[in-house]
């Protein structure tokens, strides 16, 4: 994975007061967190290149690194305890909520789906629609108004909507 999702969300949960270095490593994590079949997402975290990384001393990244790892009483997800990571490994760890925020996609890529799928229903309908040689009903309206100059294009057009013709 080359980027991750930050979710306003997690600054309003149980990390509230935990320090910016959690913060920074949870930031670290979600960038660069990798899908797992068998883990759902996992993360390679080494607090010797983490912490040159965020600037900050190793000490103090494996102490947050042990947080995240640490369970979690008061986290709204009650999966593993509340912890947000589980060691795997020596540099490996799971990201236990992971794979389901990954999952998760914004309202903006969501409303575009959608936008794009009614189209095509859109396009598919219009094409299977039987027209049997006949004219649609607006455009029989539109023919003979035109042909008695029942106004300009504009008023026509508005009298065959008006009229459920279109």
């Amino acid at each position: 994975m080359t980027w991750g999702k930050h979710f306003k969300s997690l600054y309003a949960g149980s990390m509230i007061g935990s320090g910016a270095i959690v913060f920074a490593v949870w930031g670290y994590v979600i960038g660069n967190m990798d899908p797992s079949r068998e883990h759902g997402a996992t993360v390679h975290l080494n607090e010797l290149l983490l912490g040159p990384i965020l600037g900050e001393a190793t000490k103090d990244v494996a102490k947050a690194i042990e947080f995240l790892c640490s369970p979690d009483v008061r986290s709204t997800s009650p999966e593993e305890g509340g912890r947000r990571l589980i060691k795997l490994g020596p540099f490996l760890y799971q990201v236990v909520n992971g794979a389901r925020y990954q999952a998760i996609r914004n309202e903006e890529e969501r409303k575009a789906q959608l936008r794009e799928a009614q189209q095509r229903f859109r396009e598919k309908r219009k094409l299977k629609a039987p027209r049997n040689g006949k004219p649609l009903a607006g455009e029989t309206l539109y023919e003979k108004a035109t042909e008695r100059g029942d106004g300009s294009e504009d008023q026509i057009q508005a009298g065959i909507e008006g009229s459920g013709g279109i």
